[in-house]
């Protein structure tokens, strides 16, 4: 399995992301994709459209704009996502086919919550699947989700926002992404003590934490055959 690490800042290019892989969002995207340019800093670059997170700010992807960008820029990147809209699976669609008659190939995404014969049809045509819509939604609800996909429509799939320890154990994703390893790294949760009741993690700075965590996934990640 491969993992892809989301919400990178400039700062971590240059150091902590030597050659990991990396997700970026079109939505956001910043002076972070500018020093990707003329050497590779990163393993694979999968761009994002970033239509959740501009739905959720009420903004809106232009297709055209997206679509502008990703022909300029397809040199650097591996895989991209189709332009969704939240909320309408049937326009999600149309997104698709319009990038496909524009000649791009982008990754399809099923929805949690959208009528499973969109990943029937999904399936036939593509290699590679996202599954989506899966923030906030609790662990429960997403394994009782999974394992319907998993079972009854194998196939390759890109699990958006799995950070879930748990989660990526069960299911044999092709990849996954996620943000909660800059979590771990920003939160009191590395607080284990040695014998001398020191907390080590107090020692290590910002970018030695974020270090450690990227380290984590990628490790558990490698350990896990995927479909």
């Amino acid at each position: 399995m491969k993992v892809y690490f989301a919400g990178v800042d400039s700062n971590l290019l240059d150091t902590v992301f030597n050659k990991a892989n990396v997700l970026f969002s079109f939505a956001r995207l910043s002076r972070n994709w500018a020093s990707t340019r003329g050497h590779r800093k990163v393993g694979s670059i999968m761009l994002d459209s970033g239509a959740f997170s501009a739905f959720r700010a009420g903004r809106r992807i232009e297709l055209s704009a997206y679509c502008e960008f990703l022909e300029r820029n397809l040199d650097r990147i591996d895989i991209y996502v189709n332009l969704d809209v939240i909320g309408n699976a049937e326009a999600s669609m149309n997104n698709l086919r319009l990038m496909e008659q524009r000649g791009l190939s982008p990754m399809p995404v099923f929805h949690h919550g959208e009528d499973l014969d969109i990943l029937r049809r999904l399936r036939d045509n593509y290699l590679l699947i996202g599954l989506g819509g899966m923030v906030p939604r609790s662990r429960r609800r997403m394994f009782d989700w999974l394992s319907v996909v998993f079972e009854k429509f194998p196939h390759r799939y890109h699990g958006f926002g799995i950070g879930d320890v748990s989660l990526i154990q069960a299911f044999p994703f092709h990849s996954i992404d996620n943000t909660t390893w800059k979590r771990i790294a920003q939160t009191p949760v590395l607080k284990t003590r040695t014998n001398t009741g020191v907390n080590w993690a107090e020692r290590l700075t910002r970018k030695e934490l974020f270090s450690i965590s990227r380290k984590f996934y990628e490790r558990l990640c490698e350990r896990i055959e995927p479909m």
